[in-house]
């Protein structure tokens, strides 16, 4: 009798695999799943073409607080490791001056944040200044500090790759492997080019080496797919951006993003710089959540 090729399966190799191994290996080592279990879950991953670790939910396998205990091992283990880090900038107010009024206002924003984005489960914003000098680095790297400090699991990202400075401001290696790294597949995966644990709560994506074309990276779907990825890892993640008269790069991560912040300084930027960009993210179909006038 012959074989009816109908009642046979063939599994082509779409990458994911590759893809999956480290989330799968880190349930494993966590004594999560067993051979078996793992088999089972494969099988069920191709057939609803789903992720590892969605396919291990689905099944009833693991629970998400499970989940969440592999992803951190995950990332621990793949983030980039250093032995030696300079001392945080003193632009870092929220550590270096925590009684100023400038920590003061920082954490008064934290709270809004909070209660305003994060509580209905939002979990990425990107900080836009419509000019530079608008203080959105500075403000960006406080707000993170200051979400970590109240234990929220945070990550910033510094999706400024003309003029970073992300990297100063916590004390890293500068120019050293980052977000551009990631993009211009220097890096297998986003995980790669995490500094973990910077301070307590909080990790950090640099900018990374210098790139010729930064715009055509971010508007990659390697970019989204992989600050997707990242996401599901942390409660919130915060995108600095370099100023949005300057390139089109901020309006590009904002898209990727959802959701936006837009930050202005006093006796500087004007109501109509504002207006207008407040137009052009809502035509990138980026909700301003709010606005901030820094006066620092």
């Amino acid at each position: 009798m012959s074989e009816n090729p109908l009642d046979t399966q063939t599994f082509v190799d779409d990458g994911r695999a590759a893809v999956d191994a480290p989330m799968r290996d880190a349930l494993q080592r966590l004594g999560l799943l067993t051979d078996d279990e793992v088999a089972r879950v494969s099988a069920h991953q191709a057939e609803r073409n789903l992720d590892f670790d969605q396919a291990a939910l689905e099944l009833g396998f693991i629970g998400p607080d499970e989940l969440d205990r592999a992803r951190e091992q995950l990332i621990n283990s793949l983030a980039l490791q250093s032995d030696y880090r300079r001392s945080v900038s003193d632009e870092l107010v929220v550590l270096t001056d925590p009684l100023g009024a400038k920590a003061e206002a920082i954490r008064l924003l934290r709270t809004q944040i909070i209660a305003q984005h994060i509580k209905p489960g939002r979990r990425a914003l990107a900080m836009i200044a419509p000019i530079e000098g608008a203080g959105c680095s500075f403000l960006t790297a406080n707000l993170a500090a200051a979400l970590s400090q109240v234990g929220m699991k945070t990550l910033i990202v510094d999706a400024n790759m003309r003029s970073p400075r992300v990297d100063q401001i916590f004390g890293l290696d500068v120019g050293g492997p980052g977000l551009s790294s990631y993009l211009s597949l220097q890096a297998a995966r986003p995980e790669r080019v995490v500094n973990a644990n910077v301070l307590p709560n909080l990790s950090v994506i640099s900018a990374g080496p210098p790139v010729a074309r930064p715009q055509e990276l971010l508007s990659s779907t390697r970019f989204r797919d992989g600050m997707n990825m990242l996401l599901r890892e942390y409660d919130i993640a915060l995108f600095d951006t370099p100023p949005a008269n300057s390139s089109a790069d901020a309006l590009t991560v904002a898209a990727a993003v959802g959701h936006s912040i837009i930050i202005a300084r006093r006796d500087q930027t004007f109501v109509s710089d504002v207006a207008t960009l407040s137009e052009q993210l809502k035509s990138a179909r980026c909700a301003v959540v709010g606005a901030v006038l820094n006066e620092f």
